[in-house]
């Protein structure tokens, strides 16, 4: 039996592009051992995916070696989905016969390389590495895997609400992506009031204070204030609340992404960052975006970073009668899906 490692471990938008990977994989080597190294946000993504045998979580760099270089040595072949030097290194000291990844100077001692395309979608560029290997692939889609339990845990937030439900994710780590509060909060006043939606807010603990911070620009009563869930719940938790919204709003982060994989519709704001290398891969997502010339400008190699300290021109240019105008347009409160 051959026995494969995939390490990808970072961002829960990474870890749902890998997706298509491990679905694609297990199709052309339905009887093989295929585990994975992660961090524990992708290890939580994870934990149901039907594509895996076992998950191995990073545990230290340096310090675990002799155990990594243990672990390497029991496999044919480990897939690189992040550039890591470190590992690549462990997988040649441990003598694995097939290391397979992309074509950059951070990955040492590979086997096979594919070219690691910034004008190319992040998925295309994982999928490369199966068409290196010699394997057809059949679906790019990403999909996410749930359980009963939080489900079930989703379920008793969100039964009790008739109204159409739409979830916010207003913030990332790079401020650049980020939207300004004051636009924020003409859009949640329309959905409130208008549409009478009840709105969600969702994030981690550190996204507490910048929620209440937006809800001071709110500059009339809200007929339903919106539900902060950030700090409150677990990624598959957030992952059950999504898949019980008719609507997902947000700017480029891992919640507009779990909406793609759960053929959610959603609204992207999108400015800073490329659309050929990370839009959401659905027919249900509609990209709200200015184009202006710069973008993308961050995370992309080479760009310069004209907005890096203040929000970006591209999203302060992007204003709430663009989103409005296209909640009114595409989204209706007698049926559940948008387009």
């Amino acid at each position: 039996m051959e026995r494969i490692l995939v390490i990808r471990y970072g961002t829960i938008g990474d870890t749902i592009f890998a997706s298509a990977f491990y679905r694609e994989l297990r199709k052309a080597l339905p009887e093989a051992q295929i585990d994975v190294l992660v961090d524990n946000i992708a290890g939580e993504i994870m934990q149901n995916c039907p594509y895996i045998n076992k998950i191995f979580y990073i545990d230290g760099r340096y310090k675990k070696l002799f155990a990594y270089v243990s672990l390497f040595k029991k496999y044919d072949t480990v897939y690189f989905l992040k550039n890591d030097s470190f590992f690549t290194t462990v997988a040649f000291w441990a003598g694995v016969k097939n290391r397979i990844g992309f074509n950059i100077r951070r990955n040492k001692f590979l086997t096979k390389t594919a070219p690691y395309n910034c004008d190319k979608h992040e998925i295309d560029c994982y999928l490369d590495l199966l068409k290196l290997s010699g394997f057809s692939v059949e679906n790019d889609k990403t999909e996410l895997w749930l359980d009963r339990v939080n489900d079930a845990t989703a379920r008793e937030i969100t039964d009790v609400i008739s109204n159409k439900k739409v979830l916010i994710q207003a913030y990332s780590r790079f401020q650049q992506k980020n939207w300004l509060d004051e636009y924020w909060a003409e859009v949640i006043t329309y959905l409130s009031n208008n549409l009478k939606a009840q709105v969600f807010f969702v994030g981690g603990n550190k996204d507490i204070t910048s929620y209440q911070n937006l809800m001071k620009n709110v500059k009339y009563e809200l007929e339903l204030p919106p539900i902060d869930m950030c700090g409150k719940l677990s990624i598959k938790e957030s992952m059950s609340l999504v898949k019980n919204m008719d609507l997902v709003l947000g700017i480029d982060s891992g919640v507009i992404h779990m909406a793609a994989a759960l053929n959610i519709p959603s609204i992207l704001l999108h400015g800073p960052t490329s659309l050929v290398r990370w839009k959401p891969r659905s027919e249900k997502c509609i990209v709200l975006s200015r184009y202006f010339s710069c973008s993308p400008c961050c995370l992309q190699p080479g760009t310069k970073k004209y907005c890096k300290n203040r929000i970006s021109d591209c999203m302060e240019f992007l204003t709430p009668d663009i989103v409005i105008n296209t909640i009114k347009d595409k989204f209706s409160l007698s049926q559940r899906n948008i387009l």
